[in-house]
């Protein structure tokens, strides 16, 4: 009779045991990388990834945006953008790839927007399965999520592919039954988020160095004399990490560049105007400059950064 009773026992703390929600470990953290950032941030924008899966359409797309904004932000690098913002861009990158623009369309837009590179993804493929084990009594089953995303970053003013890529990532999560008893197999969007981690893991850093590696840009928006010297206004300041005492040329954009064979768009045209230092920051992301060489900058004028 003990024998049985304590078979029993050992037998409910079996099906208790396997009730119980197995824990999941959360997703391995990588550590920020560390800024090598000199100068102003450079803004990037993250267009909506298209999915061309079979799940989840809409949301499946924002948490693959999700996932890279986070990731992108953690260093505080750049100044982030997401698709509210780019509407007017994203539409004509949109063209573009369907063949009915020029590239120059989406670089006047980047200008005024001051982005200087966009993010633009693709998940390609998406799976969820389960696969299980039969121990008798004791059961074992696995489920699995898989995705793949494709990835490239594009200099807006020249719509140039500066880098382009490719992750596929997976996650696990462990169900225990014992007699029919415990975790049932229901999918857990959390999977989602951290198969899209995994897949991004695969690229993140890279794609981070390449736009890390693109040449600041900035414009004038505005130019004023204040006590007799010229100043002019330009579209990064505080949000954008632009330092007090930080040394710029100015440059008059003069005209486009093509390439002779295609006829698309490669870039601007420009002519040197002037050289200025910033003496103030003021509103959201604005920095006012003093020219300390050269005069008469005008709005639209290209900004960079002195060697």
């Amino acid at each position: 009779m003990n024998r049985t009773l304590s078979l029993i026992a050992a037998l409910v703390l079996l099906i208790g045991l396997a009730a119980c929600p197995q824990s999941q470990q959360p997703p391995e953290m990588r550590p920020a990388p560390e800024s090598q950032l000199s100068g102003p941030k450079k803004r990037v924008g993250i267009f909506e990834f298209e999915n061309k899966s079979r799940y989840g359409q809409h949301r499946l797309s924002q948490a693959a945006v999700d996932v890279l904004y986070s990731e992108l932000a953690r260093g505080g690098m750049f100044v982030l953008y997401e698709r509210s913002a780019l509407d007017q861009l994203q539409k004509e990158f949109d063209l573009i790839d369907s063949g009915r623009i020029n590239l120059d369309t989406a670089a006047e837009v980047g200008r005024m927007t001051g982005i200087q590179a966009v993010v633009v993804g693709t998940i390609t493929q998406f799976g969820i399965w389960e696969e299980a084990k039969d121990y008798g009594v004791y059961k074992k089953k696995v489920e699995i999520a898989e995705v793949t995303v494709d990835v490239r970053v594009v200099e807006v003013t020249s719509g140039r592919v500066i880098y382009a890529d490719t992750g596929t990532g997976r996650t696990e999560r462990e169900i225990k039954t014992v007699l029919g008893f415990g975790d049932r197999a229901t999918f857990d969007e959390t999977m989602a988020d951290k198969a899209l981690r995994a897949a991004m893991s695969q690229f993140i850093d890279h794609l981070i160095q390449q736009v890390m590696d693109l040449p600041w840009e900035g414009y004038v928006m505005d130019a004023d004399l204040q006590a007799g010297q010229e100043v002019i206004y330009i579209n990064a300041g505080r949000l954008s990490g632009m330092p007090m005492g930080q040394k710029l040329v100015v440059k008059k954009v003069t005209g486009k560049l093509s390439d002779p064979i295609t006829g698309e768009f490669r870039g601007y045209r420009t002519a040197p105007l002037g050289k200025a230092v910033v003496i103030d920051l003021t509103g959201e992301d604005i920095a006012v400059a003093r020219m300390t060489e050269g005069a008469g900058a005008q709005r639209g004028d290209l900004v960079t950064l002195e060697n």
